[in-house]
């Protein structure tokens, strides 16, 4: 019997014209990371289940895909890029400090999928490790905001709070620490989604708060933005209000004022965030949620017996990102097919014709033949345009005798002779001139 044809839910196939744009927004947001110097790494997609778990909170750790392997091993899928690499950090003592890295990876979440979410999706990471300065904070914003800005985008906010700063707001209004905290950040990071009534209304229904702890949370954060409620936290906690004050004046510094803003709401729910915490809102499509987050996590290598190292980092959602450029018509489109297909017509030129595509190819130019040399020639145009080149080509014996080409722009209709000799440089010199 026949097997149906499917996919499972929150996983998606890319056909090649999508593929290519996402490729295209892979390739940008790398240049980005490289510029601010940031090197490859990969990591194995599985992982040993005790190297994931503990670092993700009750809530995430439940969207882990975890299983035996036909060894009987405990794995897991990865979550997300930042634990393995702070597996590596711990498992290669050798690596150079502050290690600056960049990764490009999937990752997966058992989780609902919805507007923008998936169960399966693509991360880019830039990460410091081994630096407590607030610099390092600031060169993944940077690296992150140039990737934006390589794509084209100019209205987004990256919203910036620190976890310390948080804290010391809790503790001024006199939420315990422990486990009733941990509920309390985690519902403060859900603000953005549902708005502050709800979020009022999920504080005051935590037993151990109530409806007058859950006003004085929301009294002491006002609506996250106002800087002077941090400078009133430097005698409660002095060294966490002079980094995110460092950090903010950095990436200020940089030229990046615009796109960033305080917002002390921002917990981010995953359990290893120590410091500064960020997250990336599209202005024109708020509902798409964050494309892109991260921030500071100077105690997550201690879980792998290393002493503490201060680490910080930021990640772009690919997938969330590319469906929002898709949605908005900004996405970027890649190359998916050839620029050049060769016509090949009578026996003479197919030697020369497969040498032109050799050196068409050998000068970084998509190029291809048709895929019937016997057609007629119109059945080849009609190949070439169905592959959207820009150029066709056409050799016949003629043609091979008198060592010229006879080029078809097929975006105009124009045709010219050119010698065959110099006709790769031609058609790459007028593509560059696009």
């Amino acid at each position: 019997m026949p097997v149906e044809p499917r996919l499972l839910k929150g996983f998606r196939d890319f056909l090649p014209g999508e593929q290519a744009g996402r490729q295209a927004m892979i390739d940008r947001i790398t240049r980005a990371f490289e510029t601010c110097g940031f090197a490859p790494l990969s990591t194995p997609a599985i992982e040993y289940a005790d190297i994931l778990l503990g670092k993700y909170g009750d809530e995430g750790e439940k969207l882990l895909y975890r299983f035996q392997d036909n060894g009987g091993r405990d794995v897991a899928l990865r979550y997300d890029l930042t634990v393995p690499l702070a597996r590596v950090v711990a498992q290669y003592r050798d690596l150079p400090r502050p290690f600056r890295r960049y990764q490009v990876g999937t990752v997966w979440r058992a989780e609902k999928p919805a507007h923008g979410r998936f169960r399966e999706f693509l991360q880019m990471d830039a990460d410091i490790v081994g630096s407590a300065s607030p610099l390092a904070d600031a060169d993944c914003l940077a690296a992150g905001i140039l990737a934006l800005q390589g794509l084209g985008l100019d209205r987004f906010r990256v919203r910036i709070g620190h976890r310390g700063v948080l804290e010391a707001m809790l503790d001024g209004a006199n939420v315990p620490p422990g486990p009733v905290r941990i509920e309390v950040l985690r519902v403060l990071d859900k603000w953005e989604k549902v708005g502050r009534d709800a979020v009022m209304e999920m504080l005051a229904a935590l037993p151990e708060l109530g409806p007058e702890a859950a006003t004085a949370v929301l009294d002491a954060l006002g609506d996250g933005t106002d800087e002077g409620r941090v400078e009133a936290l430097a005698g409660q906690a002095p060294e966490a209000v002079a980094h995110l004050r460092a950090v903010l004046g950095a990436v200020r510094a940089m030229g990046f004022g615009e796109f960033v803003a305080l917002d002390l709401r921002i917990a981010r729910g995953l359990d290893y965030y120590t410091g500064t915490v960020y997250e990336t809102l599209l202005l024109d499509l708020p509902t798409m949620g964050s494309v892109m987050s991260g921030g500071r996590y100077d105690g997550l290598l201690q879980t792998y017996g290393v002493p503490s190292l201060p680490s910080v980092g930021i990640s772009i959602g690919v997938d969330r990102l590319f469906a929002a450029l898709v949605e908005s018509g900004q996405a970027p489109k890649g190359a998916s097919g050839p620029q050049v297909v060769v016509c090949l017509l009578g026996n003479e030129a197919w030697e020369t014709g497969l040498a032109l595509v050799t050196d068409l190819r050998r000068l970084g130019l998509r190029a291809e033949t048709a895929p019937d040399p016997t057609a007629r020639l119109k059945k080849q145009f009609e190949h070439a345009v169905r592959r959207e080149a820009r150029y066709a080509v056409i050799l016949g014996d003629a043609e091979v005798r008198e060592r010229r080409g006879a080029v078809k722009d097929l975006a105009s209709g124009d045709q010219q002779d050119v010698p065959i000799s110099g006709l790769p440089q031609w058609i790459r010199s007028h593509l560059g001139e696009e």
